[in-house]
C-alpha cells in the first residue's frame, strides 16, 4: 500500500513540475510545432466550410483539405480524402478547439477509430500567421528532426539540462530566452554533433533582435 501512496505523490509532484498550457479544466504539456508534427498522427492545412455541432459534448468541422504533409507515418500520402471532418470537444475545458468558418488552419492530432480528431493539445494554427520557415518545417524539415527532442525549459535551468540532453535533443528556453525565435524559425535537426537548432537567415535575425532587446533592457536597469 505505501508503494501505491508513494507513486501517487510522485506522479502529482512530476506533472506541478512540468510546462503546462492551462485552459479552464484542460491541460497539455507546451510543445514546440516540430514536436507536434512528429508525434502527431497526421498533419494538414483545411479550410473550414462548416461547424455542425453533434451533440453537448462534440463538434465536428466540415473542411476541405488543401494539404496533407502527414498521415500517420507516411508523408504527403495520395489517398487522404479531400472533403474530411475534424472532430473536436464542444468546450475549453473538454480540450476543444474552435475554428472560425472560412479560414484555413494547419492542424496536427489524431486518429481514433477513423475519426480524425483535433484539440487543444495538438495543433491548430491560421496558416496566414505561419512563418515561411515553419512551412518549411512542415513540408519536411520538421521530418528530418523527428529523431531528436525538443524540451520546453526554464531559460535558467538551460545550462543543467544542456549537460544531461546527452546531444539528443534542443532546447526550447522560455522567456526571457528566446522563445519566439525558436518557435517561428527554430528547426531541430541532427548533425555529426548531436541534435540542434539548424542555422538558417531568419533564425539568426530573430536572435539578434532579441538580443539587441535584452541588452537594452539590461542597460535600463537599475
Amino acid at each position: 500500500m505505501w508503494q501505491l501512496t508513494f507513486w501517487t505523490y510522485f506522479l502529482l509532484i512530476a506533472l506541478s513540475l512540468a510546462p503546462v498550457q492551462r485552459v479552464v479544466g484542460c491541460s497539455c504539456m507546451l510543445s514546440h510545432p516540430q514536436k507536434l508534427f512528429c508525434v502527431s498522427d497526421y498533419v494538414a492545412v483545411v479550410r473550414v466550410r462548416m461547424a455542425m455541432p453533434v451533440n453537448e459534448h462534440e463538434i465536428a468541422y466540415n473542411v476541405k483539405v488543401n494539404k496533407v504533409f502527414k498521415e500517420r507515418n507516411n508523408l504527403n500520402p495520395v489517398d487522404f480524402p479531400k472533403k474530411e471532418f475534424l472532430w473536436t470537444a464542444s468546450t475549453d475545458g473538454m480540450c476543444g478547439v474552435h475554428l472560425k468558418v472560412g479560414d484555413t488552419y494547419v492542424v496536427a492530432g489524431v486518429i481514433i477509430g477513423g475519426q480524425v480528431r483535433i484539440s487543444i493539445c495538438g495543433l491548430a494554427m491560421r496558416w496566414s500567421e505561419v512563418t515561411s520557415r515553419q512551412r518549411k518545417g512542415f513540408r519536411g524539415l520538421y521530418h528530418r528532426g523527428c529523431v531528436c527532442e525538443i524540451d520546453y525549459t526554464p531559460w535558467w535551468k538551460k545550462g543543467a539540462v544542456l549537460e544531461s540532453a546527452g546531444r539528443k535533443r534542443c532546447l526550447w528556453e522560455s522567456a526571457p530566452g528566446p522563445q519566439d525565435c525558436q518557435e517561428k524559425y527554430g528547426v531541430c535537426v541532427a548533425g555529426p554533433g548531436g541534435c540542434s537548432w539548424t542555422p538558417s537567415v531568419p533564425y539568426k535575425n530573430c536572435i539578434k533582435e532579441h538580443q539587441r532587446k535584452r541588452e537594452q533592457q539590461r542597460l535600463r536597469e537599475p
